[in-house]
């Protein structure tokens, strides 16, 4: 970019008002993508809108400290791995909010009767901290990612820390995948919801539901969450992960092969009929943290690269 003359009819002084400018309203486009971060119907109006907007300035350069920070525990946590020959997987899940304590001690349960882990304990306090700081100035848009406290299960295998947003496992990889599928199978849904798209959160709020229904209600009900399933507009990992746990909700008529209600039911083949391109999470009603975060890095990063760029050419006229 150095390297790129100015055009002659543009004059310097100009380019200098353009990125002065661009420095100034980038952190406020920072704290206008929070708002995404929001249910449309919690979202800020008013006076509450503007002041959202505004909190995009003290937060861009807290993202940068704690985007730093998490860089380098990830990667101490990375080389730990590597030099305990330990393979690292990450299961994503949203803790429903109130449930936290709750789904620790499903998992711990889980995991310590298939002696996976032995202990509980308290998680970095390097991990919460930034977060925390990074929620308090931004807002509950991103405070309900940030947890209040993080539990780590460990075993002679195995670590599992459990954050709002996500399992991060490390172990073995036998320890790993046997973990993986107990989480699959064991977590209810009305501890977390195991997919991130609103309309998939609203069919997993339904399998909560019927989880603690009798037998009787629950065949009553599942014929229209079949159909609720084939008529979703959704990624197929997505799709498989809802008829997974749609079959733990199974009741033993359904088991009979010559059940009628088996014919309701969704095959793997119309599942992968059914799939679709998962919906455009930046212009959707609601988009991830990741979505938000990657947005406002790629803008900062444009901006530095234009700083560097003046600063070559200005060395190269000298």
């Amino acid at each position: 970019l150095a390297a790129v003359p100015r055009p002659a009819f543009i004059p310097e002084d100009v380019v200098r008002l353009v990125m002065l400018a661009i420095a100034i309203v980038l952190p406020a486009v920072l704290g206008g993508v929070t708002l995404l971060l929001f249910e449309p119907e919690d979202r800020p109006k008013g006076m509450g809108l503007a002041t959202q907007v505004l909190r995009g300035y003290p937060l861009a350069p807290t993202l940068a400290v704690t985007l730093v920070v998490l860089a380098a525990a990830g990667t101490v946590r990375k080389l730990d791995s590597l030099v305990h020959r330990r393979e690292d997987a990450h299961i994503a899940i949203v803790v429903r909010p109130g449930r936290y304590d709750a789904l620790v001690d499903t998992l711990e349960k889980t995991l310590r009767e298939n002696d996976l882990v032995d202990h509980r304990g308290k998680g970095s306090t390097v991990l919460v901290v930034p977060a925390r700081l990074l929620a308090k100035i931004a807002g509950r848009g991103i405070g309900r990612y940030v947890p209040d406290k993080l539990e780590v299960l460990q075993g002679p295998e195995l670590k599992v820390s459990v954050y709002p947003a996500d399992l991060a496992l490390s172990g073995t990889k036998d320890t790993v995948a046997r973990s993986r599928a107990l989480v699959a199978r064991e977590i209810p849904s009305h501890d977390a919801w195991f997919t991130t798209a609103r309309e998939s959160q609203e069919v997993e709020d339904r399998m909560a539901a019927l989880e603690k229904a009798d037998p009787a209600t629950r065949a009553a009900a599942l014929p229209e969450l079949d159909r609720k399933l084939l008529d979703l507009v959704i990624d197929q990992d997505t799709f498989e992960v809802l008829y997974r746990r749609r079959l733990q909700l199974a009741v033993p008529a359904e088991l009979d092969v010559h059940d009628a209600a088996e014919a309701d039911a969704p095959t793997p083949k119309e599942a992968a009929d059914i799939a679709a391109p998962p919906p455009a999470g930046i212009l959707g009603s609601r988009v991830s943290l990741g979505d938000a975060i990657g947005l406002s890095l790629a803008a900062l990063a444009a901006l530095d690269l234009l700083f560097a760029a003046r600063m070559g050419r200005r060395r190269t006229d000298r």
